[in-house]
């Protein structure tokens, strides 16, 4: 009977300190413009569920999906985001035990629906990282996971990022 009692007594006291902490958190992405034809690299506030995790979640972020709020729910519910959509991922190993910037663009395909060049969505959303980096991670170069068929035109454009001054603009999507 002990047993009984004790268990959920244990599990509400240690709920509390097992939970995340959430808040909101700044990021950018690389957005379609819809009827505009180019793609639009937007700030956004995400609701950030990991937000106290000793990481820039503001990196991973950048590939969140980004369904605008809308007063025909029905008709648009279409995910805007090219990285989210396209599959280009970052993410950054824990700050205080390495420096580590990683794009992952193992599933990189462009849905039918959209007619960007490919360079320009990754080109976009390197640009996104680029504004999202602390400055603890402004100099660290980006590793590229890829598959064989993208990982030439890819790494090209990853080999540039890494050695282009990152307190400049690395891409300015066409208007």
């Amino acid at each position: 009977m002990k047993h009984v009692i004790l268990i959920p007594v244990f599990y509400a006291l240690t709920c509390p300190l097992l939970a995340g902490e959430s808040a909101l958190t700044k990021t950018y992405q690389p957005l379609d413009g819809l009827g505009a034809g180019s793609i639009v690299i937007s700030q956004v506030t995400c609701h950030d569920w990991y937000s106290h995790n000793g990481q820039p979640t503001s990196i991973g972020l950048i590939s969140a999906a980004n369904v605008p709020p809308t007063n025909n729910p029905k008709e648009a519910i279409e995910n805007l985001n090219l990285a989210s959509v396209c599959g280009v991922r970052f993410s950054c190993g824990d700050m205080d035990l390495t420096s580590e910037l990683t794009l992952d663009a193992t599933a990189f395909a462009i849905p039918e629906r959209f007619d960007h060049p490919r360079e320009e969505i990754v080109r976009a959303s390197l640009e996104c990282l680029r504004r999202c980096l602390p400055d603890k991670l402004r100099q660290t170069p980006v590793t590229l996971k890829s598959s064989n068929e993208n990982e030439a035109w890819l790494a090209e454009i990853v080999r540039q990022f890494n050695m282009h001054d990152r307190s400049k603009v690395f891409f300015t999507p066409a208007q």
